[in-house]
């Protein structure tokens, strides 16, 4: 979930013609090929004439051999990541978090077919974004000796996003929000792999994480653009308006790690009270973890870790939360409930 300094994310001139574009789309969230979500140019060239369904009626199209699951699995170790197949079970959900992120710019082009032409171009071109950096993960899953569809994958966001009943919605949720949280997710995750030995995993997380920014940048002009009130000092959404618009149970609490990478949310055009606020709004978060040989200290706690604050009980109770399709207000980080039983 990506697009970097050198991203493409809004410029013009990649996307398939408007004529083709909701076709496509479809074509793109329906196909069942492993291949073509990885290469979304396929959908292009296989898409027909075809007229908008009702919007929400999308739902992505999957391989029969990947394995799709309601439940994350667990593993049970806190130092899990020192294993090749640890690290390449992460690499496989992070892949996985990439092809639904493409598929749900598709699932927006073609659920909001009265948005603006060029909102709905810049998502084709996040999506192409989306699906480069699968690619990226799938050939260094391959160097890890595994391949797409080695080990169950969870369609965790294609229960919440297509709950949006507009396209400002949609670029709170998933622009502002998931892409958000990404942003701290990725130097979180860069330095556990890392610390694992694993330099080129923990380069390419890096990679990806820098390009988020002008993802969350595009999704916070268009929130304004689209009538989101703006903050007046930075031009960006106002904090009140943004957290307005995300669907019950999503909470501002959910959409971020910490540290905050305040840095990282101001190239993306939030401003310094849309920053304080989401703090604010995230709680205690997690505690520090502690301090060891060869670790950062920027890197909060896994969720599933032991430590004397009782971590690792909250951490079962989190993960329960989000393995509910419903309630979800009790989480920290919906990455930490998407992830923490890795560790």
């Amino acid at each position: 979930m990506t697009g970097g300094a050198g991203s493409r994310a809004g410029a013009p001139g990649t996307a398939p013609g408007a004529r083709w574009l909701d076709a496509a789309a479809r074509s793109y969230v329906e196909a069942t090929s492993r291949a073509l979500k990885l290469h979304p140019e396929r959908a292009e060239r296989l898409a027909v004439r075809a007229e908008t369904g009702a919007r929400g009626a999308l739902r992505p199209g999957r391989s029969r051999r990947l394995d799709v699951r309601s439940r994350a699995e667990r593993i049970p170790r806190p130092g899990a990541l020192v294993e090749a197949s640890a690290r390449a079970k992460l690499l496989h959900v992070f892949l996985h978090h990439e092809v639904q992120a493409a598929e749900l710019c598709a699932w927006a082009i073609a659920s909001f077919p009265a948005a603006p032409a060029e909102l709905r171009e810049g998502l084709w071109r996040i999506l192409e974004d989306e699906a480069r950096h699968a690619r990226m993960y799938a050939r260094r899953l391959a160097r890890l000796g595994h391949r797409y569809g080695d080990f169950p994958v969870r369609d965790w966001f294609w229960v919440r996003v297509p709950t949006c009943r507009s396209v400002r919605q949609y670029t709170a949720l998933m622009g502002l929000g998931f892409e958000g949280g990404n942003l701290e997710h990725a130097e979180r995750f860069e330095g556990a792999l890392r610390d694992a030995g694993d330099p080129e995993s923990a380069d390419l997380v890096a990679r990806v994480g820098r390009e988020e920014v002008a993802h969350v940048h595009f999704a916070g002009r268009w929130f304004v653009a689209l009538g989101g009130a703006a903050d007046p000092d930075s031009g960006g959404p106002d904090y009140d308006a943004w957290r307005a618009e995300l669907p019950a149970p999503i909470t501002p609490a959910l959409l971020q790690g910490r540290p905050l990478a305040r840095e990282r949310r101001r190239r993306a055009g939030l401003g310094e009270a849309f920053l304080d606020r989401l703090e604010a709004d995230g709680g205690p978060g997690a505690t520090s973890r502690p301090s060891e040989p060869g670790t950062r200290s920027k890197i909060v706690s896994f969720p599933g870790s032991t430590d004397s604050s009782g971590a690792s009980a909250k951490a079962d109770a989190l993960c329960e939360a989000a393995n509910d399709p419903q309630p979800l207000t009790a989480c920290e980080s919906i990455f930490d409930c998407a992830l923490h039983r890795l560790f």
